[in-house]
C-alpha cells in the first residue's frame, strides 16, 4: 500500500529521473517540482505522468473560491463505549444540518490520554469495530496531556475550530452552538481552494490545495495545513446511555490524516508563488471500517475530506473546507 504518501516539495526539477521542461501551465498552476506517487494516476494514455501534468493538474486561477467566508470545524472526541457521547454527537450533527456548507464535524475516537476503555475494541461486550487511528490517538493525548489549559479531561470532549472558551480549548457540547456562531462571524483570515482528482482503477486520488493568508498579522511560519479523511454513516454498535445499541449510525468518523502526521504539514513546506502556498497529496482510499476479523467493503462515496489551516502555537483553525473525493 502506498497510503499516506506525503508529497514532498523538492528544489530540483527532477521527477522519476526525468527533468520537467518549463511551460506556461507549470509556471502558473503549481510548483514545477513535486514528488508524489505518480503510479496512482490512470489517464487516457495510461500511467504517463506528463499527461496528468498537461491535462489534469488544476489551474487555481480559473477555480472560483466557493468558500469566501470563515467556516467552522467541530472536533468531537468520542468513543463507541462512551455512554454520554451520542448526545454530544447529536449536537454536533445538528450544527452541521443547520449550516451544511459552513459547519463540518470530525468525530475522533480518542480520549485525553489516547486510547481508553471508551475506544478499545471489546469483543466480549460487542464493541468489535476499531474506530481508532494513530493520528487521532496522538491528538487526544496531545490536547489532553501536552497543551496547557486545554480543558480536555475525557469523553465526550470537543472544540470548535480550536478556539478557546475563556481559558479552555475544550468545552462541553452545550457551548458548541455559541462558539460556532462566533467562528462563522469572523472575517476570513485565510483563503483556501482545493481540487481532487480521483481514479477508480487505483482507488486513489490526488489532492491539490492553494492557501492565501489574508490577515497580515498571522505568522505564516506558525501555520500548518491538515487534511482529514472522513468516513460517514457507518452502522455499528454504540453504548447509548448505558444501553448496548447494535444499529447506531456513526457519523463523520475521522480515519486519519493524508500526511500521516497528526498536526499536518507546515505551510512553509509548500511552494510559495505570488503570495500563495501550494501543497499536494496522493492517497489510496481504504475500505470501510468493519468488525474485527470480518471482510470490509470499498465505498468511496461515503468518504470525504476536511482540509484546514491552523496555528501550531495558538492551535486555532483559521479556515476549513469540505471536499468530496468522488
Amino acid at each position: 500500500m502506498r497510503n499516506l504518501a506525503l508529497i514532498i516539495a523538492v528544489a530540483s526539477a527532477v521527477m522519476l529521473g526525468t527533468t520537467f521542461t518549463s511551460c506556461d501551465r507549470v509556471e502558473q498552476a503549481f510548483p514545477p517540482a513535486i514528488k508524489l506517487d505518480t503510479l496512482l494516476y490512470t489517464g487516457a494514455t495510461g500511467n504517463l505522468w506528463q499527461d496528468y501534468v498537461d491535462n489534469e493538474w488544476p489551474d487555481f486561477d480559473t477555480i472560483v473560491n466557493t468558500n469566501p467566508f470563515t467556516n467552522a470545524l467541530v472536533e468531537d472526541f468520542t468513543g463507541h463505549n462512551c455512554s454520554n457521547c451520542p448526545a454530544a454527537a447529536d449536537i454536533a450533527h445538528s450544527l452541521y444540518e443547520s449550516n451544511p456548507t459552513r459547519v463540518f464535524v470530525a468525530s475522533i475516537h480518542s480520549s485525553n490520554v489516547g486510547e481508553s476503555p471508551f475506544q478499545a475494541v471489546n469483543e466480549g461486550q460487542g464493541y468489535t469495530v476499531n474506530f481508532m487511528n494513530s493520528q487521532g490517538l496522538w491528538l487526544g493525548n496531545y490536547f489532553g496531556q501536552t497543551v496547557q489549559n486545554s480543558g480536555f479531561f475525557g469523553n465526550p470532549g470537543g472544540t470548535v475550530s480550536r478556539t478557546r472558551e475563556q481559558t479552555d480549548l475544550f468545552y462541553g457540547s452545550g457551548f458548541w452552538s455559541t462558539k460556532v456562531n462566533e467562528v462563522l462571524a469572523k472575517p476570513l483570515a485565510v483563503a483556501m481552494k482545493a481540487h481532487v482528482n480521483y481514479y477508480d482503477a487505483t482507488k486513489a486520488f490526488y489532492l491539490h490545495t492553494e492557501v492565501e493568508v489574508l490577515d497580515g498579522s498571522l505568522e505564516t511560519s506558525d501555520l500548518a495545513i491538515t487534511a482529514y479523511l472522513i468516513e460517514d454513516s457507518l452502522v455499528a454498535p454504540q453504548n447509548v446511555q448505558s444501553t448496548f445499541t447494535p444499529d447506531y449510525v456513526h457519523r463523520d468518523i475521522m480515519r486519519g490524516t493524508l500526511s500521516g502526521v497528526a498536526l499536518g504539514r507546515d505551510l512553509m513546506s509548500g511552494t510559495e508563488k505570488n503570495g500563495k502556498y501550494y501543497l499536494d497529496y496522493s492517497y489510496e482510499v481504504p475500505n470501510q471500517l468493519a468488525p474485527v476479523g470480518q471482510p470490509t467493503a470499498y465505498n468511496v462515496s461515503n468518504m470525504h475530506l476536511l482540509i484546514f489551516v491552523h496555528d501550531k502555537i495558538e492551535h486555532k483553525i483559521h479556515q476549513v473546507l469540505k471536499k468530496k473525493i468522488y
